[in-house]
Protein backbone atom coordinates (compact mmCIF):
# COMPACT_ATOMS: atom_id res chain seq x y z
CA UNK A 1 0.00 0.00 0.00
CA UNK A 2 1.82 3.70 -0.89
CA UNK A 3 -0.96 5.71 1.07
CA UNK A 4 -4.13 6.16 3.29
CA UNK A 5 -6.95 8.79 1.03
CA UNK A 6 -7.94 11.17 4.17
CA UNK A 7 -10.49 13.14 1.18
CA UNK A 8 -11.56 13.93 -2.17
CA UNK A 9 -8.45 16.13 -2.60
CA UNK A 10 -5.92 13.39 -2.30
CA UNK A 11 -8.48 11.08 -4.55
CA UNK A 12 -8.44 14.02 -7.41
CA UNK A 13 -4.79 14.51 -7.07
CA UNK A 14 -4.17 10.66 -7.24
CA UNK A 15 -6.46 10.40 -10.62
CA UNK A 16 -5.47 13.49 -12.13
CA UNK A 17 -1.69 12.40 -11.92
CA UNK A 18 -2.23 8.51 -12.16
CA UNK A 19 0.15 8.42 -15.18
CA UNK A 20 3.30 9.90 -13.36
CA UNK A 21 2.01 8.53 -9.65
CA UNK A 22 0.67 5.32 -10.49
CA UNK A 23 -1.25 2.94 -8.84
CA UNK A 24 -4.72 3.21 -7.87
CA UNK A 25 -7.21 4.57 -5.36
CA UNK A 26 -9.29 1.63 -4.14
CA UNK A 27 -12.18 2.11 -1.67
CA UNK A 28 -12.58 -1.07 0.84
CA UNK A 29 -16.42 -0.22 0.75
CA UNK A 30 -18.60 2.61 -1.08
CA UNK A 31 -21.97 2.94 1.05
CA UNK A 32 -24.54 5.10 -0.86
CA UNK A 33 -27.60 6.80 0.91
CA UNK A 34 -30.06 4.60 -0.74
CA UNK A 35 -28.27 1.76 1.37
CA UNK A 36 -26.26 -0.07 -1.49
CA UNK A 37 -22.87 -0.84 -0.34
CA UNK A 38 -20.22 -2.00 -3.12
CA UNK A 39 -17.30 -3.33 -1.72
CA UNK A 40 -13.21 -3.11 -3.27
CA UNK A 41 -15.51 -0.13 -5.57
CA UNK A 42 -11.77 1.26 -7.49
CA UNK A 43 -12.51 5.01 -8.00
CA UNK A 44 -11.98 6.11 -11.60
CA UNK A 45 -12.86 9.57 -11.97
CA UNK A 46 -13.66 12.63 -9.69
CA UNK A 47 -15.53 15.09 -10.95
CA UNK A 48 -15.11 18.89 -10.11
CA UNK A 49 -17.88 22.15 -10.91
CA UNK A 50 -15.80 24.99 -10.28
CA UNK A 51 -14.11 24.32 -7.07
CA UNK A 52 -16.63 21.47 -5.46
CA UNK A 53 -16.43 18.25 -6.14
CA UNK A 54 -19.32 16.79 -7.79
CA UNK A 55 -19.85 13.40 -8.82
CA UNK A 56 -17.43 10.20 -8.36
CA UNK A 57 -16.95 7.45 -10.65
CA UNK A 58 -15.68 3.89 -9.62
CA UNK A 59 -15.85 0.58 -10.73
CA UNK A 60 -17.62 -2.53 -8.68
CA UNK A 61 -16.39 -5.79 -8.62
CA UNK A 62 -18.97 -7.13 -10.99
CA UNK A 63 -17.85 -4.33 -13.30
CA UNK A 64 -20.42 -2.04 -13.03
CA UNK A 65 -19.40 0.90 -13.48
CA UNK A 66 -21.10 3.60 -11.46
CA UNK A 67 -21.06 7.62 -11.69
CA UNK A 68 -22.68 8.94 -8.37
CA UNK A 69 -23.03 12.33 -6.99
CA UNK A 70 -20.99 12.81 -4.10
CA UNK A 71 -24.42 14.31 -2.32
CA UNK A 72 -25.41 10.30 -2.92
CA UNK A 73 -22.85 9.10 -1.45
CA UNK A 74 -23.25 7.69 2.33
CA UNK A 75 -19.43 6.92 3.57
CA UNK A 76 -16.39 5.49 1.17
CA UNK A 77 -14.31 3.46 3.91
CA UNK A 78 -10.69 2.78 3.83
CA UNK A 79 -9.97 3.97 0.57
CA UNK A 80 -6.34 3.77 -0.15
CA UNK A 81 -3.79 4.32 -2.90
CA UNK A 82 -2.23 1.06 -3.90
CA UNK A 83 -0.39 -0.51 -7.15
CA UNK A 84 -2.22 -2.03 -9.22
CA UNK A 85 -1.01 -5.52 -8.60
CA UNK A 86 -2.45 -5.12 -4.50
CA UNK A 87 -5.91 -4.57 -6.12
CA UNK A 88 -8.35 -6.51 -4.38
CA UNK A 89 -10.68 -6.10 -7.34
CA UNK A 90 -9.88 -9.14 -9.73
CA UNK A 91 -11.52 -7.39 -12.76
CA UNK A 92 -9.84 -3.90 -12.31
CA UNK A 93 -6.70 -5.41 -11.30
CA UNK A 94 -6.80 -7.27 -15.39
CA UNK A 95 -7.56 -4.25 -16.96
CA UNK A 96 -5.37 -1.67 -15.15
CA UNK A 97 -2.56 -4.22 -15.55
CA UNK A 98 -3.08 -4.43 -19.17
CA UNK A 99 -3.18 -1.06 -19.49
CA UNK A 100 0.19 -0.41 -18.36
CA UNK A 101 1.94 -3.47 -19.78
CA UNK A 102 0.40 -1.73 -23.14
CA UNK A 103 2.08 1.47 -21.95
CA UNK A 104 5.49 -0.56 -21.66
CA UNK A 105 5.36 -2.08 -24.43
CA UNK A 106 5.37 0.52 -26.33
CA UNK A 107 7.52 2.95 -24.21
CA UNK A 108 10.22 -0.10 -24.87
CA UNK A 109 9.47 -0.42 -28.16
CA UNK A 110 9.69 3.74 -29.18
CA UNK A 111 12.66 3.42 -27.14
CA UNK A 112 14.74 0.51 -28.05
CA UNK A 113 18.27 1.06 -28.59
CA UNK A 114 18.35 4.43 -26.32
CA UNK A 115 18.55 4.04 -22.48
CA UNK A 116 17.85 7.14 -20.84
CA UNK A 117 17.03 8.18 -17.61
CA UNK A 118 13.76 9.24 -18.22
CA UNK A 119 12.91 6.08 -19.99
CA UNK A 120 14.48 3.77 -17.32
CA UNK A 121 12.69 5.75 -14.30
CA UNK A 122 8.99 5.61 -16.40
CA UNK A 123 9.98 1.69 -16.90
CA UNK A 124 11.04 0.95 -13.61
CA UNK A 125 7.59 2.79 -12.25
CA UNK A 126 4.90 1.09 -14.83
CA UNK A 127 6.79 -2.54 -13.81
CA UNK A 128 6.75 -2.00 -10.05
CA UNK A 129 3.26 -1.07 -10.40
CA UNK A 130 1.80 -4.16 -11.94
CA UNK A 131 4.22 -6.37 -10.04
CA UNK A 132 7.87 -7.03 -11.22
CA UNK A 133 7.34 -10.53 -11.90
CA UNK A 134 4.18 -10.17 -14.43
CA UNK A 135 5.81 -7.24 -16.61
CA UNK A 136 9.23 -9.40 -17.10
CA UNK A 137 7.30 -11.97 -18.38
CA UNK A 138 5.68 -9.95 -21.27
CA UNK A 139 9.03 -7.55 -21.78
CA UNK A 140 12.35 -7.68 -21.98
CA UNK A 141 13.87 -5.66 -18.95
CA UNK A 142 16.84 -6.37 -18.87
CA UNK A 143 18.24 -2.75 -19.43
CA UNK A 144 16.57 -2.10 -15.95
CA UNK A 145 19.31 -1.66 -13.01
CA UNK A 146 19.52 -4.56 -10.78
CA UNK A 147 17.17 -3.81 -7.43
CA UNK A 148 19.82 -4.80 -4.61
CA UNK A 149 17.90 -6.27 -1.43
CA UNK A 150 18.18 -4.05 1.19
CA UNK A 151 20.79 -4.62 3.88
CA UNK A 152 19.65 -3.77 7.62
CA UNK A 153 22.81 -3.05 9.93
CA UNK A 154 22.44 -2.92 13.35
CA UNK A 155 24.85 -0.29 14.86
CA UNK A 156 25.43 -1.30 18.54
Amino acid sequence: MRYQINGYTDMYTVIANERKVGGAIEAGSIRLRTGEIYTNAVLTRLEMSGTHFCSVGFVTEEGKRLIVHVDDISMIADARHVDVWELQNDLMREEKTAERLKRLKRLCELNEGSCTLTFQEEATQLAQDIGLETARAHVDLDFLPAQEKTRVVRIA
